[in-house]
């Protein structure tokens, strides 16, 4: 049993070391990761966010090229109806990464955040209502000593570090949920035909398969139904004249 733990435990550490460790000592020796240690030290949450967006929108995109490449390989799918599949993933990707990016710079944008926050809660950090935080804390042994000006410097760092968090929250928020989620598929179907269209640009026109193809014709129909409605009104007259007929008989 020991060895068979032994065994285990060595191909555990193995896989962890090739897969995470050896990868990971690598990237933090690629370029400009000195510059992003950096920033992550010094705590600047706008890069640390602009990273995270970052990160998210070359997952997207990653998804999209295989969602694309996969739609059009898929045999499951008839061949003349793989490319608008294949567009709508196309699309839906495009929009998807470039909705992010534009969320992102609008929302995490210093002014909109200002107002945005000010507008929520920019009323409990007034000064009639930090006063009153001030005559609660005074209250307490503990900060009985606290001058109007220390107090006055603590509320601003909670403020910054409250607006810091918000700004966080929101642009995260925005991006994946909204931009992502709301706002997208709105837009990816209609432009799913487009997107077929420059991507068939070059190609010839391609056999439509018989299981697919819409066998309806409006010509044919209208003509059908014109038809049976000219052999109704003949049936009708007709009913009409033999009704007029039977009614002359006696009379005569």
């Amino acid at each position: 049993m020991a060895k068979v733990f032994n065994v285990i435990s060595n191909a555990a550490n193995k896989a962890v070391d090739y897969t995470l460790i050896k990868p990971l000592n690598k990237l933090s020796t690629a370029p400009g990761m000195g510059y992003v240690r950096k920033e992550y030290c010094n705590k600047n949450m706008g890069f640390i966010n602009g990273i995270a967006i970052t990160s998210i929108v070359l997952k997207d995109g990653l998804g999209c090229y295989m969602y694309v490449k996969q739609s059009l390989n898929n045999e499951k799918i008839p061949e003349d109806k793989r490319k608008f599949v294949a567009a709508l993933d196309l699309a839906n990707g495009g929009l998807m990464i470039a909705m992010q990016i534009l969320m992102h710079m609008t929302i995490s944008n210093k002014l909109m955040q200002s107002k945005m926050f000010n507008g929520l809660f920019g009323k409990y950090f007034n000064r009639s209502v930090t006063k009153g935080y001030h005559a609660i804390l005074k209250n307490q042994d503990k900060y009985k000593a606290m001058t109007g000006k220390e107090f006055s410097d603590a509320m601003d760092v909670i403020h910054d570090k409250a607006v810091e968090a918000f700004s966080n929250i929101t642009s995260l928020v925005a991006a994946t949920i909204i931009g992502k989620r709301v706002i997208v598929p709105y837009i990816a179907t209609p432009l799913a035909d487009k997107t077929k269209a420059w991507m068939c640009r070059n190609d010839k026109p391609a056999e439509i398969n018989s299981e697919t193809k819409n066998t309806y014709c409006c010509e044919k129909h209208d003509h059908k139904k014109a038809g049976c409605d000219n052999q109704k009104t003949n049936q009708t007259i007709a009913k009409i004249s033999e009704q007029f007929k039977q009614l002359r008989t006696p009379q005569q």
